[in-house]
């Protein structure tokens, strides 16, 4: 790594946020040890018990009033801030400016479109990064308006990419490449995971748009569904025929589980899924949610209940590894997400977690400015890459297009999964070659690195890969837990031949626990997390979101922030150290609002479609056309006199009580189907220029 010098002093950094994207950035490096000075520009907009309010109380926490913006950053290290023109405004000068003035600063800023670009100056909200990215195109039922994730939860996406990339920015001196600036988009976050979802149905032939409650052509292989059971909803989830077999002995080996027409995972996927939802309904209808997991756990089954925040609180294995922890927020104490994965010199269950140290030593910055190129800030890492799927190949994978050398190891009797998707059609002919080399998603995923497959049996391979362990600074892993200690090559085996080794493992669940052999695919943890319960049309059950993989591409996320700061930790002190991620806890720390909404108001937060409880109106709209639609916030009363103006005319927009924040939001759901009817009137295109023009965030749904 570069950088030279070492320290004791924790990292100083100084934190300019209004919502929840900069504040878990800061929350993120605060629990690593970081001093953060807070500048809040919240507004407490939608009352003390909304969740951003709730979240912004606990994500703050800890952290230190900033009275004097410049003096703040003198001897700070990073500058992060979400909302740009107002920190432009503090400061009285340019981004640029500011960045000539402290080169030795880090900048870190996000928002919804980015710094540069013809969206950079047009007004934005995090909604319309779900519309301009195509996630809203993918939830909801066929024919109805398209669903949004909350945007509380994908608000935590831009602040997690903007603590890696920053930390990423500090593995150089200041002065090499210029001024260090990162700009984080949240709609080019969202896109890069849209990215990856749609490659697995468009390029094998499927169509990627909403199933309602389940995947496009079930994600090609049933089953990839939501189905009630006796006292709630179940995710069933399932790839391979093993996993199928193992659901069907499961649930009592049903007889027409033998029948042919119900072997193959594809057709039943594609073609038939509803039919085979039938078999199953009557057996589902007679079992809880309980025994639902239970079986899960005995039998390895990728299923889990759609659960409750209250019971998402209760599971022993968050316990165990003293993931919640109690807080005082709105008067009450109330249990919060610590940050999801642990940080020692050693894997064992009882290994003292020292997460909170990881930033608690940064490395002395020498300013040498020496000659690197800023495109690959990761030049001379070198990684080894024993992860599969998604998740840690995600992690290696943004590593490699940053400079590092990866080198991904597979095993040749059981290559990556990502390989096995089927073949890749283009214009609804099949491309010919060998599907395993041709996988689009698993080139996404896995570019920019170099390959090998080594059967760790043979006792020539294991010195091969040993060979690359000694040469190499981290190793990633996302196999089930025991899985390399069984092959001899654990973290303990490991940091024998390398001792200043990092190694980051992304288990599902966590390395030690009841659940740590938890068999987990994105919509098994997300259910189990508790995400798909909040996803659905107002008034009614939860929809989820099977259609759009949240978790792995969140873990990996999380997995970027853990290693770049032990990397960073490793620069001061010569050491290295063992990460263990819970990819479900990961996916739970971004729920933190809903997690405190639920214990302050003693209610399960229902599924609230695509409104916004601090303003109206707020939601995707129809336009003109068959399933064209709109993103529209109106957040301000500014907002809402632009918005009267275009629709001067409009019954609703002579209403002198819908004037304030207050009485949109007493009459939100009369008024967005008044919207409703007025935006079907226009083209898309056209009607979000003319709102952007006026000042309110608007977006077609791509």
């Amino acid at each position: 790594m570069n950088g030279s010098g070492t320290g004791t002093t924790p990292l100083r950094v100084v934190e300019v946020s209004r919502g929840i994207s900069g504040a878990y950035c800061g929350w993120l490096l605060g629990g690593m040890g970081a001093e953060v000075d807070l500048l809040d520009l919240s507004d407490g907009a939608g009352g003390e018990t909304s969740p951003v309010s709730l979240a912004l109380d606990h994500l703050h926490v800890g952290k230190r009033t900033c009275e004097a913006l410049d003096a703040a950053l003198d001897g700070a290290a990073l500058l992060i801030c979400d909302d740009v023109r107002e920190l432009e405004r503090l400061v009285g000068e340019p981004l640029s400016s500011l960045a000539r003035r402290r080169p030795e600063l880090v900048l870190a800023v996000t928002s919804v479109f980015g710094l540069e670009g013809p969206l950079a100056d047009v007004p934005a909200s995090e909604l319309d990064a779900q519309a301009i990215s195509s996630v809203a195109w993918s939830l909801g039922e066929a024919g109805r308006t398209p669903l949004t994730v909350p945007t509380e939860i994908l608000a935590a996406q831009a602040g997690g990419h903007l603590a890696a990339a920053a930390l990423m920015a500090l593995q150089t001196p200041p002065g090499a490449g210029g001024a260090r600036i990162i700009d984080v988009a949240l709609a080019d976050v969202l896109a890069s995971y849209v990215g990856v979802n749609c490659r697995f149905y468009i390029h094998h032939g499927m169509s990627w748009e909403r199933s309602g409650r389940r995947a496009s052509g079930s994600g090609g292989a049933y089953p990839f569904v939501i189905l009630p059971c006796k006292d709630g909803q179940v995710c069933l989830s399932g790839r391979t025929r093993g996993e199928w077999d193992r659901l069907t002995k499961a649930l009592g080996s049903p007889e027409w589980a033998s029948d042919p027409r119900y072997q193959s995972l594809r057709k039943m996927g594609r073609e038939y899924p509803e039919e085979v939802d039938a078999l199953l309904l009557p057996i589902l209808a007679e079992m809880t949610k309980a025994e639902i997991g239970r079986l899960a756990n005995e039998h390895k089954l990728t299923i889990s209940p759609l659960r409750t925040i209250d019971e998402v609180l209760a599971t022993p294995q968050f316990a165990s590894r003293n993931f919640f922890r109690t807080v005082r927020i709105a008067d009450r104490e109330v249990r919060a997400p610590n940050l999801p994965f642990h940080f020692s010199g050693h894997r064992a269950e009882n290994a003292p977690d020292r997460s909170e140290m990881l930033l608690a030593a940064a490395p002395k910055r020498s300013g040498n400015g020496n000659a690197l190129d800023p495109a690959r800030p990761l030049a001379g890492l070198k990684v080894v890459d024993l992860g599969w799927v998604w998740s840690a190949p995600q992690v290696s994978g943004i590593l490699a297009q940053f400079g590092a050398e990866v080198i991904k190891v597979e095993n040749g009797g059981r290559i990556d999964n990502m390989r096995l998707s089927g073949r890749v059609y283009r214009d609804g002919e099949a491309v010919p070659g060998d599907p395993v080399n041709m996988s689009p998603m698993f080139h996404q995923i896995n570019r920019g690195k170099q390959g090998v497959t080594l059967n760790l049996k043979e006792p020539a391979a294991v010195e091969l890969l040993t060979d690359l362990i000694r040469r190499a600074d981290v190793v990633i892993e996302n196999m089930s837990p025991g899985s390399l200690e069984r092959a001899g090559l654990g973290y303990e085996d490991i940091r024998r031949i390398r001792p200043d080794i990092v190694m980051l493992s992304m288990s599902g669940a966590g390395q030690f626990g009841a659940l740590a052999q938890m068999r987990t695919y994105a919509p098994v943890m997300s259910s189990f997390a508790g995400l798909e319960t909040l996803i659905g049309y107002q008034g009614e059950g939860p929809i989820g979101a099977l259609n759009f993989a949240l978790g792995d591409p969140n873990a990996a996320m999380h997995g970027l922030v853990a290693l770049f700061a032990a990397l960073l930790r490793r620069q001061a002190t010569r050491e290295g150290g063992y990460i263990d991620l819970s990819q479900t806890e990961s996916l739970l720390a971004t729920l933190t609002p809903f997690i405190l909404q639920a214990q302050t108001t003693g209610e399960q937060p229902a599924p609230r479609g695509n409104r916004d409880p601090r303003h109206a109106p707020s939601g995707i709209f129809p336009a003109a056309g068959s399933d064209n639609w709109i993103s529209l916030s109106v957040e301000t009363d500014e907002h809402w006199r632009a918005l009267v103006a275009l629709a001067d005319g409009a019954h609703w927009s002579a209403d002198e009580s819908l004037a304030t924040r207050e009485g949109r939001l007493a009459r939100a759901g009369a008024l967005e189907r008044e919207i409703a009817c007025w935006t079907a009137g226009f083209n898309a295109g056209e009607l979000s220029g003319l709102l952007r023009n006026a000042g309110v965030p608007a977006t077609p749904v791509s």
